[in-house]
């Protein structure tokens, strides 16, 4: 997946092997983790590039680069659920306007 820059965009995994039980979060890096949104064997977590405006509460905001998302169980947290594909944040900036 890649996002803008200035965007934001809700990121969907499929975790049909997850606990069916308790909450599951996920890191873009080893020391914060974030709550996801559960619907059935799908999660979802809005994510947003550094130059995103008026991110609504929740949003996880990315810097420039590859990003990758590691998910784990709430319940059992030394376990990790899986790892998720990579999120790219857009380091393309087009030229100025003229």
């Amino acid at each position: 997946m890649q996002i803008d820059r200035t965007g934001r965009e809700t990121v969907y995994w499929d975790l049909t092997e997850a606990p069916a039980t308790g909450g599951l979060e996920v890191t873009f890096d080893p020391d914060t983790w974030h709550p996801l949104t559960r619907d059935g064997d799908t999660v979802s977590l809005l994510v947003a590039g550094p130059e995103a405006t008026d991110n609504p509460t929740g949003t996880v905001v990315l810097g420039l680069g590859r990003h990758f998302a590691l998910i784990r169980s709430t319940i059992d947290p030394e376990v990790l659920v899986r790892q998720a594909g990579p999120i790219d944040v857009n380091t393309y900036q087009p030229p100025p306007t003229p």
